[in-house]
């Protein structure tokens, strides 16, 4: 159980990026004031937090690369 799962109130809304990998999973990010961001599956668990990525990574990823 995630995080959110204690309280069930992940919907995977809110979002600030969502990053699709080659292998299909998704995940839902919401960046930090410090420049990185923490990212969740869609179950609402914890995946990683990473740099925020920049502009030309986001619009490569959501095209597809």
């Amino acid at each position: 159980m995630g995080i959110f799962g204690l309280f069930n109130t992940f919907t995977n809304e809110g979002y600030d990026r969502i990053w699709r990998n080659k292998d299909g999973s998704v995940f839902y990010g919401y960046d930090d004031e410090d420049g990185t961001t923490t990212w969740y599956d869609p179950n609402g668990n914890l995946d990683s937090i990473t740099d925020t990525p920049d502009e030309d990574e986001q619009e490569m990823n959501e095209a597809g690369y």
